[in-house]
């Protein structure tokens, strides 16, 4: 991975814990995640492939075996996208089916946390953890829906999450996909273990080294590019 987009990663991460932070601070707000709360780690998580690139590094030298459980993952949900990626529901249907992340550890907690992406990291509430369930606020009847939408204040949204965090990491990614552009030349924005199990791929790896024209054509080979759900591409 190129020294300065690597950099530029890090340096992404710990913008946004001192965003998060401050906010925090400032609302007097206590977060109610912790290790051992993974409910939302069913979801599609959507990452530049700097990012993705910064996280294969880390789990090729400190923990390969979850490298290889990962891309084992990552080559279904490539499939997936293949069929799928014209479906604009397709990653709330996702979550819902409950799919853990293989980057969990047997005890439901993150293997990567301090490389996790800024989508993982903007992903907050103040609320109890059980409504991060798939599907447990969508269940919600009578007095126990009452009682959560009477919970929900001006910052929360989209439904209990913590609504500032979310849109801090939104920037902080596309500031980095910028960045990216300028350095690589081009970036390609997907969904994260699908990357992942790509930049373990011998032609996903040389076409990098070629540049966009070789890149390009490894993902339309592997019809991953275009609809709602597809990588996208930026150069």
């Amino acid at each position: 991975m190129n020294a300065a987009l690597r950099q530029a990663v890090a340096k992404a991460h710990r913008q946004l814990e001192r965003r998060i932070r401050a906010y925090l601070t400032e609302r007097r707000l206590q977060v109610s995640c912790g290790k051992g709360c993974f409910a939302c780690c069913s979801a599609w998580v959507v990452v530049g492939l700097a990012e993705a690139e910064y996280l294969w590094e880390a789990l090729e030298a400190y923990q390969p075996e979850v490298l290889a459980r990962t891309e084992a993952e990552g080559q279904k949900r490539l499939e997936r996208i293949r069929r799928e990626k014209h479906r604009p529901d397709f990653p709330t249907a996702y979550f819902l089916e409950a799919n853990p992340c293989p980057l969990l550890t047997s005890d439901g907690a993150c293997s990567v946390h301090p490389y996790r992406p800024l989508a993982c990291r903007g992903l907050l509430t103040d609320l109890s953890p059980r409504y991060c369930a798939p599907g447990m606020v969508l269940g919600l009847r009578g007095r126990e829906k009452a009682a959560y939408l009477g919970q929900l204040r001006s910052w929360h949204g989209p439904e209990h999450y913590l609504k500032v965090p979310w849109q801090f990491s939104e920037r902080v990614a596309q500031k980095l996909w910028a960045t990216e552009q300028r350095v690589r030349g081009f970036t390609v924005i997907g969904e994260l273990v699908g990357l992942m199990y790509l930049l373990g791929q011998p032609d996903f790896r040389e076409a990098l080294q070629n540049g966009p024209a070789a890149t390009q054509k490894v993902l339309r080979g592997r019809r991953l590019l275009g609809g709602s759900l597809g990588f996208g591409w930026v150069d």
